[in-house]
């Protein structure tokens, strides 16, 4: 990509201020079978008023949804309306710090003095309120429309108005982990949502709040873990027996860097980098209440994980795959295009399997391009699996922008890529929707946000999952640009 290309690739994450209500223009033709709604979660704004953000994760979340019938598709767009962003609209000025190191311009010294003194005295370490911007992920699960950051507790929002409804706790189980995942999984056989919410503890272990939800929000399975040096916690996976966990070594607590982060002097986000003294590990918990069995902790090379694709269990062995990013992984806000450091710490998928029967963890890289944001058929969570779709930059191009769908296939003989690249796209998380009655797992669309960077415009485009290469059966065309999500779902229901 040429230089002066850079600076327009970066206007994808330019602020929409406006919400939004309208039936989109199709180019091409939406198949009748794909009926529903595809919703997203990111930061709509990359400044409040005044006070330009550190990084597209302090961000404001903004959700979008489109929902399919008829051949037909509509557009919807609102903001959520965190206790931070009603309070900073309230008073027309930014008012909370961010995770990243964003830190409001108008805020006088007195104030900090005024929220310095509160913590103190209620035996709190001091600058640790930062603002919840429910930015990260969004999905629809027993009649809510959730708007989840995984540093605090979610929102629930109006599946069909996108109204905020409030802060959710979840009839109260949240009140102990005063969190909720962005990522959960879907295990089909049983029918419950896993997820979980992380209590970081910088004076004592560290608590990791694994839930298995019905479809009336009952908490059915719970599982409490108390791990050590474990402070940072993205995604899960799960098995029939068994949830995994990724026990980063790229975030620390120590005495240093509590230090820094209670003086002021740096965010949690800008200390993210890699600690040599911090484990790496992939931790394997039993999923039974009554189990006997010791939680595992198994040492791996040196990785940071975001998103993991997905783990099943075969001949007493776990076998899954997750995107690794190297030990000179940060989160440096790249040329102003991408989250972290990517062009020098790519992610890569990789393949592991676990010996259950001595503990020992193989490990090899399974494809050749740069990529994140995996996904795959909602219904193969913790089975044996063959397909996942991944936002990717193929091998022999720029790392950055991704422009690339590939079609994962552990098989090693499917592989399908499909590049926005020839039309100036860059794209976000590709998300699959199976087509209801198929009996393949890739009968079915992959659905994809695409930002034109030479026209400032936003297309969802419509592929078909089995035959990628053959280019968009649709294209929904939006009559403006909405900023780059990370991540969403899709539900079967019209709201």
């Amino acid at each position: 990509m040429r230089e002066e290309d850079f600076a327009l690739v970066a206007r994808g994450w330019e602020s929409q201020n406006e919400e939004f209500d309208y039936d989109l223009e199709v180019e091409g033709e939406i198949p009748k079978e794909l009926v529903g709604t595809f919703y997203r979660n990111g930061p709509g704004r990359m400044e409040v008023y005044d006070t330009k953000l550190a990084h597209p994760i302090d961000g404001d979340g903004m959700i979008t949804a489109i929902s399919f019938k008829d051949g037909k598709a509509h557009f919807k767009s609102k903001y959520v309306k965190t206790s931070g962003y009603e309070i900073e609209e309230r008073e027309k000025r930014a008012v909370m710090k961010g995770m990243m190191g964003t830190v409001p311009v108008n805020k006088t010294w007195g104030e900090w003095f005024d929220e310095f003194k509160k913590d103190v005295t209620r035996g709190r370490f001091p600058n640790l309120r930062f603002k919840n911007p429910s930015n990260t992920s969004v999905y629809h699960w027993g009649g809510k429309l959730m708007s989840v950051w995984e540093g605090g507790m979610p929102y629930s929002l109006d599946p069909r108005t996108l109204e905020t409804v409030g802060r959710e706790n979840l009839g109260g189980s949240l009140e102990a982990a005063k969190s909720l995942s962005a990522h959960g999984r879907y295990d089909k056989e049983k029918d419950v949502l896993v997820t979980f919410g992380l209590q970081p503890n910088i004076v004592a272990k560290s608590k990791l709040f694994i839930f298995e939800y019905d479809r009336n929000w009952k908490v059915v399975a719970e599982k409490v873990v108390e791990l050590e040096s474990y402070w940072y916690c993205h995604d899960i996976m799960i098995t029939a027996n068994y949830y995994l966990v990724h026990h980063s070594p790229f975030s620390s607590l120590d005495t240093w860097t509590v230090a820094q982060v209670t003086s002021g002097m740096k965010a949690p986000g800008q200390l993210m980098h890699y600690y040599p003294k911090i484990p790496c590990r992939i931790i394997v918990i039993p999923r039974a209440p009554d189990s006997t069995e010791h939680v595992r902790h198994l040492d791996i090379d040196p990785c940071h994980v975001y998103h993991h694709l997905n783990a099943f269990e075969e001949n007493g062995h776990i076998k899954f795959s997750s995107v690794t990013i190297g030990k000179k992984f940060n989160m440096e806000f790249e040329k102003k295009m991408w989250l972290s450091n990517f062009s020098t710490e790519p992610g890569r998928v990789h393949d592991f399997d676990i010996d259950l029967s001595n503990g020992k963890v193989s490990c090899v890289q399974s494809d050749p391009c740069a990529c994140e944001f995996p996904t795959h058929h909602p219904d193969v969570d913790g089975k044996k699996w063959r397909y996942a779709y991944l936002m990717a930059s193929e091998e022999g191009y720029d790392l950055l922008p991704f422009s690339d769908v590939i079609k994962f296939d552990r098989e090693q003989t499917g592989r399908q890529r499909w590049s926005s690249r020839e039309e100036s796209g860059v794209i976000g998380e590709p998300v699959f929707v199976p087509r209801e009655g198929g009996t393949e797992e890739d009968d079915g669309w992959v659905l994809v946000q695409v930002y034109h960077y030479k026209e400032h415009k936003t297309q969802i485009v419509v592929l078909d999952a089995k035959d990628l290469a053959k280019g968009p059966i649709a294209r929904l065309k939006l009559a403006h640009h909405t900023p780059f999500t990370f991540h969403g779902t899709f539900s079967p229901e019209i709201f």
